[in-house]
C-alpha cells in the first residue's frame, strides 16, 4: 500500500515537472515569435501602436522617449531629412528600402513589398543597427525609434497635368503672395513623376539643416522669413514665409531668394525653375488646408525611392494611415519646418 502511494506520488511530481517545463517553453517561444517588434521595452506607447495596428506593419526597433518635447521632433526631423538625402537608393542601409519618412517622433522606413518572405528578424536588426549609426552620428541620437512598414503599389496614382494653369490655381491659395519663374506644360505621366522628382532632388541642397548655404540663411532660425521649403503636387516649388513676420518679406527679399534657387537649378540643366512664395503658418496643430493635402492629415515627411519629395509638417496623425500616405506623399505639398 505504502508502494502504491509513493508511485502515486512521484508519477504526480513528475506530471507537475513537465506541466511547468512546458509552460516555460511555450513563453519562451512565444517571446521568440514577438522578437520582430520586440522595442526593448515591456511598454509601447500608443504612437507606436498606432503604427502595429496597421496591417502593414513589420516591426519596431528603438525607444521613444516619455516626453517628446521640440528638441526632440527637431533632432528626427533633421535626422530624417539626412536620411533622404542618402536616397533615392538606399542600398547603403538595404536594397529592400523603398522610402524613408517620419512623423517628427519616430522615423518610418518603408520596404518594397517585393521582399515579403526575404525580411526576417537578423535582417531587420542589422538595416536598424546602420541607420541608428547614422541618426547618432548625425545628430546623437542613440536608440531611436524606427518602425518599418510595408510599402503599397502606387503605379496608379495619377499626378495633375503641369502648365500655366498650376500657377493660376496658387493664386486660390490662402496666403499666396507672387510666383516667379516659368511653368513647364507636361502631360505625360512619366514625365510629370521624373519632372517632380527633378524638382526635389535639386532642391535638397538648397536648404540643408545647420547649414549657411544656399537659402538656408534665409530661415527664421538665422532671423529671416522662411519657414519652409518644399515641392507641390501641381509641380513647383514653393517657399514659405512665416505669416506672423509679414514686415520681413517684400520685393527685394523675394528676388534674393529666387536668384540663390534660380542659379543653382540653372548648374542642374533647369532654367527659370517655377517658384510659388505664400505666407505659411507652421504649429503644432495645423489643420488640413482648403484643397486635400494627405500628408499634412496624417504628419509624415516622405523621401520615396522612385517618385522621392522631400518634407515636413507638423500635424496630429491618424491611425491606419502610415502606409497609404506615406505612398501618396507624391501628390502633396511637402515643406521642411526649420525652428
Amino acid at each position: 500500500m505504502l508502494k502504491r502511494r509513493n508511485k502515486r506520488m512521484n508519477i504526480y511530481t513528475w506530471l507537475m515537472l513537465i506541466f511547468c517545463v512546458s509552460l516555460f517553453l511555450c513563453g519562451s517561444a512565444g517571446a521568440d515569435d514577438s522578437k520582430l517588434n520586440d522595442s526593448g521595452s515591456d511598454e509601447i506607447s500608443d504612437s507606436i501602436k498606432e503604427f502595429v495596428n496597421d496591417p502593414s506593419f513589420i516591426a519596431y526597433r528603438g525607444n521613444l522617449p516619455e516626453i517628446v518635447d521640440q528638441e526632440w521632433e527637431n533632432s528626427i526631423a533633421d535626422c530624417w531629412l539626412n536620411l533622404t538625402l542618402m536616397g533615392p537608393s538606399y542600398s547603403e542601409f538595404d536594397s529592400s528600402i523603398k522610402s524613408v519618412a517620419s512623423n517628427n517622433k519616430v522615423i518610418i522606413v518603408e520596404l518594397g513589398s517585393a521582399y515579403k518572405g526575404k525580411i526576417d528578424d537578423s535582417r531587420i536588426d542589422r538595416v536598424y543597427q546602420k541607420i541608428e549609426d547614422f541618426c547618432e552620428e548625425q545628430e546623437g541620437i542613440s536608440d531611436i525609434p524606427v518602425v518599418f512598414m510595408w510599402a503599397q503599389d502606387e503605379k496608379n496614382l495619377p499626378l495633375p497635368d503641369y502648365g500655366p494653369e498650376s500657377f493660376e490655381r496658387a493664386k486660390n491659395e490662402t496666403g499666396f503672395i507672387t510666383t516667379r519663374g516659368t511653368m513647364p506644360v507636361i502631360t505625360d505621366a512619366d514625365e510629370k513623376v521624373e519632372w517632380t522628382d527633378l524638382l526635389v532632388k535639386c532642391s535638397q541642397p538648397l536648404s540643408r539643416p545647420n547649414s549657411n548655404t544656399g537659402i538656408s540663411p534665409y530661415f527664421t532660425e538665422f532671423g529671416g522669413p522662411v519657414n519652409s521649403f518644399g515641392t507641390n503636387i501641381y509641380g513647383y516649388l514653393i517657399v514659405g514665409f512665416e505669416e506672423s513676420t509679414p514686415e520681413k518679406v517684400n520685393e527685394s527679399v523675394i528676388d534674393e531668394i529666387y536668384q540663390v534657387i534660380d542659379e543653382h537649378f540653372e548648374q542642374e540643366g533647369i532654367s527659370d525653375v517655377p517658384v510659388v512664395f505664400i505666407f505659411v503658418q507652421i504649429t503644432d496643430d495645423l489643420a488640413p488646408a482648403d484643397e486635400p493635402d494627405v500628408n499634412e492629415a496624417d504628419d509624415i515627411n516622405v523621401s520615396n525611392n522612385e517618385e522621392g519629395i522631400a518634407g515636413n509638417k507638423t500635424t496630429n496623425q491618424m491611425p491606419g494611415f502610415t502606409s497609404i500616405m506615406v505612398i501618396l506623399g507624391i501628390l502633396s505639398l511637402l515643406v521642411f519646418k526649420r525652428s
